[in-house]
Order: C-alpha cells, then sequence, then structure tokens
C-alpha cells in the first residue's frame, strides 16, 4: 500500500448497493458505474446521506441560518457591493456552498480528502465509489462505537455517582487518581506508538511484496516475447521450406515437358531421300547431343529425387535452416548451378541438421525453463496474495484497535479534563466553606466577648462580693 493510499476499505459495487439498500437510500448499479449521466441522482444520494448523517431534515439542509436571511432582507444603501443589494442573485448559490461545504465536512471527517466541486457537476464512478466507500464505513465505525461510547457513558456516571457519595473527596485520593489517570495515558500512548510502528512494517512488506510481484511479472513478459519470437523464426523456416519443395517440383515438371517435347520432335522428322545423306550425319551428331543431354538430365532428374526424399525425410530439420535455403532457393532458380553444388548443399544440410538438433535441444531447455519459471511465478503469486491478503486482514484490525484506542485516548483526556475542573470546582468550594467557617467562629468569638462585657458591666458588684467572699 502506498503513503497516499485511503485510510478506509473501498467497497465492491454489490456491497455498496446493498448497505444504501438497507439505508433505504434508493441507487442503481447503472448510477454507481456512470454517475456523470445522473447528476441528480449523485445529489440526492449525497443529500439524503448528509440528512442521516448530520440529523438534519431536507428541509433543514435546503434553508439558510437566521443571520443570513435577516442580511438577506435588510437593506444597506451605503455598501452597493453587500449581498442585500441584489438577494436574489445570491440565494441559490448560498444554498448550493451550504450544501457543498457541509458535504466536503462530512467527507473529510470520513477520511476522504480530496472532494471537490468536480465531484458533484462531473462525478465519475471511481471516485463516488470511493466517497460512498468512507461515508458508508464512517457510519458502520459510528454504529458500532455505540454501545461501546454508551458503555463508558454509564460508567462514568457510575464513578460520578460514587465520588459525589463520598463528598468531600480527601486531596490525597484525588491527586492518586490523577496519577493514575495519567499512567494510563502514557500507557495507552506507548500502545499507540507500538501500533503505528506495526503499521508502518505490515506497509513496507506489502510494498516488497507488490515490487517483487512486478519483478515476477516482467520476467515472465520477456520470456514469453522470447518464445515469440522462436515460434516466429520456426514458422518462417517451414514457409522457406515448403516454397522450396513448390520450385523442385515445378522444375521437375519441366523436364518432363521438355521429354514430351523431344518425343514430339522425334515423330515430326521428315524422311527426305535427298537430305538423308546430307543430314545423317548432323542427325547421328544431334542424336548423340541428345541422348548425352537425356541422359544428364536424367541423371539430374535423379539427384533431384534423392534429394527431394532428402528434403522429405528431414522436413522438421529444415525448419531451423533458413539461411542454407535461403541460399538453396538461389541455386535452385539457376538450374544447372544447383547441380554442380549437389555436394555442397549435402553437407550443408548436414551442418543444418546439426544445428536444428541444437535449436531443438534449446528450445525445449527454453520451454523447460518457461515451464519452470510459470509454476514458480503461480506459486509466488499465490503465497504473496495469501500474504497480502493477511497483510490486509491486519491492517484493517490495526487501523479498528488505533480507532479504538484513539477514541480512548480522547476519552480519557476529556475524563481527565473533567477530573481537574471536578477538583478544582471542589477546591474553591472547600475553600470558600473554610473561610466562610472562619468567619463565622470569629463573629461568635467576637459576640462572645461583647456579651462577657457587657455582662460583667451590669453584675460588677456582684462579683466584687463574690471576690471579696
Amino acid at each position: 500500500m502506498s503513503s497516499n493510499s485511503a485510510a478506509f476499505p473501498v467497497l465492491k459495487n454489490a456491497m455498496i448497493l446493498q448497505i444504501m439498500a438497507e439505508l433505504e437510500i434508493p441507487l442503481t448499479e447503472s448510477e454507481l458505474v456512470e454517475p456523470g449521466r445522473c447528476r441528480e441522482r449523485v445529489r440526492e444520494v449525497f443529500s439524503q446521506l448528509l440528512c442521516t448523517c448530520w440529523g438534519l431534515t431536507p428541509a433543514e439542509l435546503s434553508s439558510l441560518p437566521t443571520r443570513t436571511l435577516a442580511r438577506l432582507s435588510s437593506t444597506n444603501e451605503s455598501s452597493p457591493t453587500s449581498i442585500s443589494t441584489y438577494p436574489h442573485l445570491y440565494a441559490d448559490a448560498l444554498v448550493e456552498t451550504k450544501f457543498f461545504c457541509l458535504l466536503q465536512k462530512l467527507l473529510k471527517i470520513c477520511g476522504y480528502d480530496d472532494f471537490g466541486f468536480r465531484d458533484l457537476s462531473a462525478p465519475t464512478g471511481r471516485r463516488f465509489r470511493r466517497q460512498l466507500s468512507a461515508c458508508i464505513n464512517f457510519m458502520k465505525y459510528r454504529e458500532d462505537m455505540n454501545h461501546l461510547l454508551s458503555t463508558v457513558l454509564e460508567e462514568i456516571d457510575c464513578l460520578f455517582d460514587d465520588f459525589y457519595s463520598c463528598f468531600p473527596p480527601k486531596r490525597a485520593d484525588m491527586f492518586a487518581a490523577l496519577e493514575e489517570v495519567a499512567e494510563e495515558h502514557m500507557i495507552l500512548q506507548d500502545h499507540l506508538k507500538e501500533l503505528r510502528e506495526i503499521h508502518q512494517e505490515k506497509l513496507r512488506e506489502k510494498e516488497e511484496a507488490e515490487a517483487e510481484c512486478q519483478e515476477m511479472e516482467a520476467e515472465i513478459a520477456q520470456q514469453n516475447k522470447v518464445q515469440s519470437s522462436i515460434r516466429q523464426e520456426n514458422h518462417l523456416l517451414q514457409k522457406s521450406a515448403n516454397e522450396l519443395k513448390d520450385q523442385i517440383a515445378n522444375l521437375s515438371i519441366a523436364l518432363r515437358e521438355l521429354q514430351a517435347e523431344e518425343r514430339q520432335l522425334n515423330k515430326e522428322v521428315v524422311h527426305s531421300p535427298g537430305r538423308i545423306k546430307e543430314d545423317v550425319k548432323k542427325a547421328e551428331k544431334d542424336l548423340e547431343d541428345i541422348k548425352a543431354l537425356i541422359e544428364e538430365k536424367e541423371h539430374e532428374r535423379n539427384v533431384m529425387s534423392r534429394k527431394i526424399e532428402n528434403m522429405v525425410q528431414g522436413e522438421e530439420c529444415v525448419k531451423a535452416a533458413l539461411e542454407v535455403m535461403e541460399d538453396l532457393d538461389e541455386k535452385v532458380q539457376e538450374y544447372e548451378v544447383a547441380v554442380e553444388d549437389v555436394e555442397d548443399m549435402r553437407r550443408k544440410v548436414e551442418e543444418v541438421e546439426s544445428a536444428l538438433e541444437k535449436k531443438k535441444a534449446l528450445k525445449e531447455k527454453r520451454e523447460a525453463e518457461i515451464r519452470d519459471l510459470e509454476a514458480r511465478s503461480l506459486d509466488s503469486k499465490t503465497k504473496l496474495t495469501k500474504r497480502l491478503e493477511a497483510a490486509k486482514l491486519e491492517l484493517n484490525l490495526a487501523v479498528n484497535k488505533l480507532g479504538a484506542v484513539e477514541e480512548k485516548r480522547l476519552d480519557g483526556i476529556a475524563r481527565v479534563e473533567a477530573s481537574q475542573k471536578r477538583v478544582k470546582e471542589m477546591e474553591a468550594s472547600i475553600e470558600a466553606e473554610t473561610k466562610r467557617t472562619d468567619k463565622e467562629i470569629l463573629q461568635r468569638i467576637a459576640s462572645f466577648r461583647e456579651f462577657e462585657k457587657v455582662f460583667m458591666s451590669k453584675h460588677k458588684p456582684l462579683n466584687e462580693m463574690v471576690c471579696g467572699v
């Protein structure tokens, strides 16, 4: 998870639609996926969420404060630029501004800080789903915390009842309670720090796992490219071999046509008695040349037939012999040159077969490596997926614990502040009571002294008589 990720889980569409139905807020899947086509429905959904979260009615949401209405209705001629000069221009704008400010404040409380006017004027499905997820997560969290809050409030009421039952408390007990609260606050701070460290460690582990997944995906893509190039090369070699077979077949057909033409010409020879003697030597010579040519062509045909048989037997070997086949293509086009280089071609075919065997072995090795990489990638993805799910679960637990700890910390701070306030009030009350008691005692002593003086002055002769006796 990156540092700019949301502090709340982004819910799926089905879960959002189910929860919105439970909240009795109408929303369809098309409106959730494409909110830009129904901006009014988006505003209505946000309005109902505001009413639910803030506890407002639709009339209160669409109304302005009394002070604002008073300013709109008042007249102030000394300031021509005030809103009271043209109140009808500001009424709708102020309502929209109030709605936007309340909605932005709500989403910021829910953990979504990137809300702006474009989310109302041109909403997108991704951002709308994240905003609804933030609101739903906050509402569910508030619902879960209500029970805890009621329990804490009951405990606080019990504590205050016990506190007032033993009033006035001792100063030492108060300071002991304050020290206990301070120690509890320090423990909570340490626990919060540990939870934050664990959270950061989980984030680092998740980032490392994602980086490892990306490296594995890049390696698999590279191996796929290599395998694709090998397959393309094999396809080109097979295509060249097929073209070579077609050219050899065409040459064989041309040879048979020449032989047929020769036989046809032999049938058309005119046996003129006057020209037999003159042409007999020439005919014999031509016949010998033709026979030699026929024997040569027959020999070449046999050679090419054997070559074709060898090429048919080595069809899979020819798939990897692109360079040799290109050279052979040029020699087949020049038939006589190809016949002279038959021995050289046989040697090259053997080299090509050897190279083909090497390439086959290399291909099998690469395929085995690819299968191994795919198996390792699948295993790694499975493990990383499990680790990622476990990390997400632990992260959610840590976030929930952190929220609970933060609530307890804030509650503890509030309790400490309330206790301090109560202590100060009780100290002031005790001090005032002490002063009042001291003053009352002094007044009574003074009145007694005054009474004593009056009594002694009234009964002075009797006292002298008693003293004389």
